[in-house]
């Protein structure tokens, strides 16, 4: 049995009208007891009665027209409280509703994969955006998800998709030296880096610890060298009168301050640490492309070349794109992704927009 507004409003009007009901009766009743109370003088004074009947007739049609008020008050209030009631059942029952098809999609996504894969698999690892810790690359998060791809008797085959401007070199090397001993210890499972938009400085480091390197004619690559930037704005606080007071424990401690000027001998310090660490950058690279690279005068230099000109100094070793290498080389094998799971909120937030934004799209265009 179903319970609407209307029967709210049912309800209360037949609860105010018997109470209308019993007002009505007593004051019928109170007219009575004036008549009553004049006894057989009434007709003796018969101006006093109509104006006595008078003024309770005009309570009466006030104390009525007060009912009518609380009566409509209480009528919405019950309405009111009713409706936000149905709200918040209806909430909780969309929440609850979420809830369990998350879970229920998770549970069957997971299922697919597992039940996907049964035969062998070519591991892809996106790489994307800088480089660093706490960045979008981070060696401590990349580096399991090598060990895991290597750890699977499955994978016959690790694709790398680069995309990266570059970044730290110590996570850079650190990806490097992991790759070059996977490629050491695995001589039968290719490792090829497949490069979209650039592999520059950092990105360009990690790819040549690939077995072959692959990238599109517009692409760049390259960009092998060393950056320190900075700014002297020591002149300026001395233009505007401001002296810089900094205090140290070590003469070089504070070398890079931009507010004060650097001396020659923490400059010279300084370019032998940028020096060192080009030094280990031009010589994994040399040691990941062998002969195959074509030692240019240009070719350490820091500078970016496209895709068309990484093929002729050895950078690269074709010209192709992931969708191909996939399908030409490894057609035989499913495509298993290996990437950084996102903090759980953020999936969930993710997956609930894109379902909503496919349906509202479906929406419109149905119309």
């Amino acid at each position: 049995m179903s319970w609407n507004e209307e029967d709210d409003r049912k309800a209360s009007n037949d609860m105010l009208s018997s109470e209308d009901a019993s007002f009505s009766n007593k004051a019928q009743s109170n007219d009575m007891y004036v008549d009553v109370d004049q006894g057989t003088d009434a007709k003796a004074d018969s101006t006093s009665k109509p104006k006595l009947t008078s003024s309770n007739n005009e309570d009466v049609a006030s104390q009525t027209a007060v009912f009518e008020l609380l009566k409509e008050a209480l009528l919405e209030n019950v309405v009111e409280k009713r409706r936000a009631r149905r709200w918040k059942i209806f909430f909780r029952f969309v929440g609850l509703f979420l809830i369990v098809g998350i879970f229920v999609g998770w549970s069957a996504s997971s299922v697919v994969e597992d039940a996907a894969l049964t035969g062998d698999s070519v591991a892809l690892i996106p790489m994307r955006g800088t480089i660093g810790a706490g960045l979008d690359i981070d060696s401590d998060e990349y580096s399991l998800l090598i060990e895991d791809a290597y750890a699977d008797a499955r994978t016959k085959a690790v694709v790398i998709k680069m995309n990266s401007p570059g970044g730290s070199p110590v996570h850079s090397g650190i990806l490097y030296d992991l790759l070059m001993s996977k490629r050491k210890s695995y001589p039968d499972i290719p490792l090829i880096v497949v490069v979209s938009d650039m592999a520059a400085s950092g990105g360009y480091y990690i790819a040549s610890a690939a077995d072959e390197i692959y990238a599109d004619k517009a692409s760049l690559v390259g960009s092998i060298g060393v950056v320190s930037p900075g700014f002297d704005a020591s002149g300026l606080l001395e233009s505007i009168g401001v002296e810089r007071r900094t205090f140290t424990a070590g003469e070089d401690k504070a070398f890079l301050d931009p507010f004060s000027p650097m001396t020659p001998s923490a400059a010279q310090k300084w370019q032998s640490v940028l020096d060192s660490t080009h030094k280990q950058f031009i010589e994994a690279v040399k040691k990941g492309r062998g002969d195959r690279l074509s030692l240019e005068r240009d070719l350490f230099t820091g500078m970016v070349f496209t895709g068309e000109q990484a093929v002729s100094y050895g950078l690269i070793d074709g010209l192709d794109y992931t969708g191909h290498v996939l399908s030409s080389r490894f057609s035989n094998l499913t495509p298993v992704y290996y990437e950084p799971r996102e903090e759980p909120w953020k999936e969930v937030a993710k997956e609930l927009g894109i379902s909503f934004a496919t349906r509202l799209s479906t929406i419109f265009s149905m119309r």
